[in-house]
């Protein structure tokens, strides 16, 4: 059989297409346009500031960001004449793109033989799964010494509360009123949700541990802000963008197909001859420097004595971005 190399990396409802992230000079915990402050740049500068009785996030450092591919298709943004034709399907693509290479190859070709010559195709749909496995660490970013780890606490999946969703407030807590909820949100907060690390907020230091794998649930929680269902029927929608969706896989509770149409290579028109193409991610490095690394948000807690704690994590956009290229004949590979 002849072997096409499938290069791809993590795919993210919520940002499909990013660009290298650049890291603030001044790092804050204060939310700062177009940087991003990690937790370890906060305390090595000395900037740390929080108010008593609030919550703010900065970025901690991933070491396992892993989830599964299992289909890859060609598509339309057209709404109700989307013209899916898979190109890829396979059970070797898993992916922890918190490695050093994220880059992967599949013993399963690209083959563009069930789509349609003449269609121009502006949008690949991605079946991956639903969970995906995150570990991680920071410090405190007061600059105490103490690190923050990921925990078994909550992190397996988050069975109680099955992924046909309904409501949020069925599967996502307010503060930490409900033990038997996995994920929460700081009331007032405007933000997405966070998976617990605890029972309730901890300053405990976990130095000594180790980082627990964690089943995010990259679904569930782009619920929380992927929310118009009537645009594009059968599928969550940004309320801003009704290309930017994501819908279940019947009979598959672990998997979801993301929609993706904002990156480079696209759109492309299919003539006679082509049969298959290059798909790759060009993804950047986790770790660029010192204090600086992106993949695993981090929700700290400030209390009303002044005692900084963990809460929860997230997990965020690594940067990097998709690219098609190269569409040709299979001849010779």
């Amino acid at each position: 059989m002849k072997k096409t190399l499938l290069i791809v990396g993590i795919l993210f409802t919520t940002q499909s297409f990013s660009a290298e992230p650049t890291f603030c000079s001044n790092p804050t915990m204060a939310d700062q346009s177009g940087c991003t402050s990690t937790c370890a740049a906060i305390a090595a500068a000395g900037s740390f500031t929080m108010d008593n009785d609030s919550y703010a996030n900065c970025e901690g450092k991933p070491t396992k960001k892993g989830f599964d591919i299992r289909k890859i298709e060609l598509g339309k943004t057209e709404i109700g004449n989307e013209s899916r034709c898979a190109i890829w399907e396979g059970d070797d693509l898993k992916l922890d793109v918190a490695a050093t290479n994220g880059d992967f190859s599949s013993k399963y070709p690209i083959t563009l033989n069930k789509c349609v010559v003449g269609t121009t195709y502006d949008a690949l749909y991605i079946t991956q799964s639903k969970y995906e496995e995150t570990a991680g660490e920071s410090v405190f970013p007061d600059g105490s010494g103490k690190k923050m780890r990921t925990t078994s606490t909550f992190g397996s999946k988050d069975t109680g509360h099955d992924n046909a969703l309904g409501t949020v407030v069925n599967w996502l807590d307010s503060g930490f009123t409900d033990a038997n909820k996995y994920y929460t949100y700081p009331p007032g907060w405007s933000g997405w949700a966070y998976k617990k690390l605890g029972a309730s907020v901890s300053s405990t230091d976990l130095s000594p541990a180790s980082n627990e794998t964690m089943y995010w649930d990259e679904y569930k929680t782009s619920h929380s802000g992927n929310t118009d269902t009537t645009t594009r029927p059968g599928y969550n929608c940004s309320p801003s963008d009704s290309n930017e969706c994501y819908a279940s896989v019947s009979g598959q509770s672990d998997w979801y197909v993301n929609s993706i149409s904002n990156m480079t290579g696209l759109p492309i028109t299919l003539k006679e001859g082509d049969e298959t193409l290059n798909l790759e991610w060009i993804k950047y490095s986790p770790i660029r420097g010192e204090n600086q690394y992106k993949g695993l948000e981090v929700l700290w807690y400030m209390d009303n004595s002044g005692v900084l704690g963990y809460a929860g994590i997230g997990s965020s956009s690594d940067g990097g971005y998709l690219e098609i290229s190269n569409i040709r004949s299979d001849e010779g590979l």
